[in-house]
């Protein structure tokens, strides 16, 4: 089986694998407890919670608050951020279900909400984005897009947005690039960030949002008071502590991992498009870890079925929206709608080989071809 689907999920490091099963064997206390054995626990939580923040290039006065995965986290930083004062609220069209779902939700209810427009290569509009930003208290804007690899301009867009308002609230879910790019909350100057774990090798169900110093959320979650009171319940101990292994893995290894699925990019697209002619919707710009492409006259649903057939793991785009459709993101780049609806998604990791990316490509160009002939 080659698994080319890991925008969705990844396979999980050894390391952390150990590192779950230890804590749930040995160290499975409740970490809210008072006696010992939980108060170390959840010192061992927190010095991974400052790990975590020191990965991302925060400070020690930063706050970073674990949820269930990326959807909580960024449910928590549009609804425990927002106020209702009157002024607007900014989002892209590509961000994640997430994001653009609460928006709409939040529109619905009666809040003023802007969507910015994107590029044809699938970035933000910054023309749209300057124009939009106006009046506006809080902003969502993706660091790289999960559909296209399209990587966005954070640094100058949260200065935009601050020189326009300087107390804005700049959130930016972060999933695709946390341990695949360049990563630096003050470099970046963002206010929150959301990261997950199941993205970079480490377990499902486990998430966090990074939370700027001087920045106070509204509680999502009632309950005991754990994370700070934001989000009360139980901690995922076993969960974060292999979370933190998996970061902390995936970032020593950041360049390294990144010049090699450059390659595995290149070696993957110089196969499909020899003697064939896919249209490459993700740009030479964009992460190399995603690369979507349409083949015409051929539905995605399609594509994805046949490479399964020969055991080859793709996608449609997000798998939070995979039975939909139409791609909002596709769409909002320009793209027309037979090509929109013919597109799939491949995403690396570093435990993908070139023969097997190479392997890939052929199975897909050759499974549209016989299918194209069938059609004629």
């Amino acid at each position: 089986m080659i698994f080319l689907d890991n925008a969705s999920t990844t396979k999980i490091y050894k390391e952390a694998l150990d590192e779950y099963v230890l804590q749930s064997e040995q160290n499975f206390y409740n970490a809210s407890a008072l006696y010992r054995n939980g108060s170390q626990v959840i010192k061992e939580v927190n010095k991974a919670r400052q790990n975590i923040i020191k990965l991302l290039g925060g400070s020690s006065f930063d706050n970073l608050v674990f949820t269930s995965g990326a959807t909580e986290a960024n449910n928590m930083a549009v609804n425990g951020a927002i106020r209702r004062d009157g002024t607007k609220l900014v989002f892209s069209m590509a961000e994640h279900p997430s994001i653009y779902n609460v928006a709409k939700n939040l529109e619905n209810a009666g809040y003023k909400v802007e969507y910015v427009n994107l590029t044809s290569d699938g970035e933000v509009d910054i023309e749209d984005f300057k124009a939009k930003i106006k009046g506006a208290s809080f902003v969502s804007i993706m660091h790289v897009c999960n559909e296209t690899g399209a990587i966005n301009d954070i640094k100058q867009l949260v200065r935009i947005a601050k020189a326009e308002n300087k107390d804005i609230i700049f959130h930016s879910d972060g999933v695709q690039a946390f341990g695949k790019v360049q990563v630096n909350m003050y470099d970046l100057g963002v206010d929150l960030y959301t990261i997950s774990a199941h993205k970079i090798h480490g377990p499902k169900g486990v998430g966090a949002l990074y939370i700027r110093k001087g920045i106070n959320l509204k509680a999502s979650v009632f309950g005991g008071g754990q994370e700070f009171g934001i989000r009360s319940g139980t901690e995922n101990t076993c969960g974060i502590l292999a979370f933190n292994v998996a970061a902390t893995k995936i970032v020593k290894n950041q360049k390294e991992n990144f010049e090699y699925v450059k390659g595995l990019k290149t070696a993957f697209i110089n196969e499909l498009t020899t003697d064939f002619n896919p249209v490459i919707n993700s740009t030479e710009s964009c992460s190399p870890y995603i690369v979507s492409f349409a083949v015409k006259k051929v539905k995605a649903e399609t594509i994805l079925h046949m490479a399964e057939s020969e055991s080859v793991l793709i996608s449609n785009g997000s798998a939070c929206s995979s039975k939909h459709t139409e791609n909002r993101i596709l769409s909002a780049m320009g793209i027309d709608k037979d090509t929109m609806l013919s597109s799939v998604r491949v995403s690396f990791s570093e435990f993908n080989t070139v023969e097997e990316v190479i392997q890939a490509a052929k199975v897909i160009k050759e499974t549209c071809i016989r299918y194209i002939k069938i059609l004629k």
